[in-house]
């Protein structure tokens, strides 16, 4: 099945066949609350600062100082991380998950359901079911939507699993997550004179729930690549390999990917996480050495599953460096110009164009410098003989 591996922004990771658990106090200091923009540093600042309190059993899963989650011991031997169910469509599986209070003070715990998808670049990941539910997240039953828990306390909650009848066989990944039902308040990271930007920091904790459903072994398990793409990171090559899971089971793979370029072979490792049952990954490999703009022979080869090996050969052309850059011309302004600086062609049509300026603001304001004299010399006339005439 899969093990946690490590959190990416929100949730936690898995990955097939997991070693045993680690006690709390390492666990914990691998975790990092779900956020939004750059919530995750200042989350880390936070929860840094919070006091020491009880670390909870052994291999719970949340955040230090405040609350975590772990499935109950099944009986079935070594402690998990995470919950491995087995139930045939139409049929249902029970188990029980802890829910602990790490702080100081009484905490109320909103306790909700999470579908389990694969990331971008691999690894398993999870979305909050808020609204409609669907998929094998909404599978999980029984839970409370809330549990207030005095500081230290902790208690187990049973739920049941309910695979609907028409479900094919595979492997599925749910979650429940659980979090402060409370609304968090924005937290400023940064401003100016003229803005401000905040942040909305959610704190939550996810357990994965795995459910098989049929024999696992007669699932399949497959990969595809499709094709793979050379892109450019700053002056770093970079090969994004295009997988596909085609099988039935969670699966990762290891391997090698190799180009050449001036009759030299580039080698790189190859590392890919979990990727679900019918979904896809793009798995980037960075490919140091390889030449800006050049198309050139590569291979990818991969192990996974059951001694199981896929491989794939064709033409990855590197894209070149881009020929021109942004810069910052003036507030709110910015103009494109060649990474060579500006020639010198462009150099004298502006200066072209700045004097044809000058010239037609020369024209403009010298009539009015001219008629401004004019009428006061006349005022003066017109009062010098209205004064005389009184006189007289």
């Amino acid at each position: 099945m899969c093990r946690w591996r490590r959190w990416v922004g929100r949730v936690v990771n898995y990955r097939p066949g997991g070693p045993a658990a680690r006690h709390a106090s390492q666990v914990q200091a691998r975790l990092l609350p779900r956020s939004f923009a750059l919530a995750a540093v200042a989350v880390a600042a936070l929860t840094a600062a919070a006091p020491a309190a009880s670390p909870g059993p052994a291999n719970m899963m949340g955040i230090k100082g405040k609350f975590g989650l772990v499935p109950a011991p099944s009986g079935h031997g070594r402690p998990s991380l995470y919950f491995q169910l087995t139930a045939p469509a139409g049929g249902s599986a029970r188990a029980a998950i802890i829910v602990a209070n790490l702080g100081h003070e009484t905490e109320t715990l909103k306790i909700g359901r999470a579908l389990g998808i694969t990331a971008t670049n691999g690894g398993s990941t999870y979305r909050p079911l808020l609204g409609s539910c669907g998929g094998p997240g909404c599978w999980v039953m029984g839970l409370p939507r809330v549990v207030t828990l005095a500081a230290g306390a902790e208690e187990r909650l049973s739920f049941i699993v309910r695979v609907p009848a028409l479900t094919s066989p595979g492997q599925y990944l749910g979650g429940i997550s659980a979090g402060p039902d409370t609304t968090p308040q924005p937290v400023t990271l940064g401003s100016s004179k003229k803005a401000s930007t905040k942040a909305t920091i959610v704190q939550n904790v996810t357990i994965g729930v795995a459910v098989t459903v049929g024999r696992l072994s007669s699932l399949t398990t497959r990969f595809r690549i499709p094709g793979v793409l050379g892109t450019l990171e700053g002056s770093m090559a970079r090969l994004n390999i295009k997988l596909d899971n085609t099988g039935q089971t969670f699966a990762h793979a290891t391997g090698t990917a190799s180009c050449t370029a001036g009759g030299s072979q580039h080698s790189y490792a190859v590392h890919v996480p979990t990727i679900l049952p019918g979904d896809h990954a793009l798995v980037a490999v960075n490919a140091p050495g390889l030449p800006e703009g050049a198309t050139l022979p590569c291979k990818v080869s991969l192990s996974y599953g059951n001694d199981q090996t896929l491989s794939w050969s064709g033409q990855v052309t590197i894209p070149g460096a881009p020929a021109t850059h942004v810069i910052h011309t003036a507030n709110g302004a910015y103009a494109v110009i060649p990474n060579g600086g500006v020639p010198p062609w462009a150099i004298a049509l502006i200066g072209i164009g700045v004097l044809i300026l000058a010239g037609i603001g020369g024209v403009l304001v010298r009539p009015m410098l001219a008629r401004r004299p004019g009428r006061r010399t006349r005022a003066g006339a017109a009062g010098r003989d209205a004064g005389t005439g009184s006189v007289a």
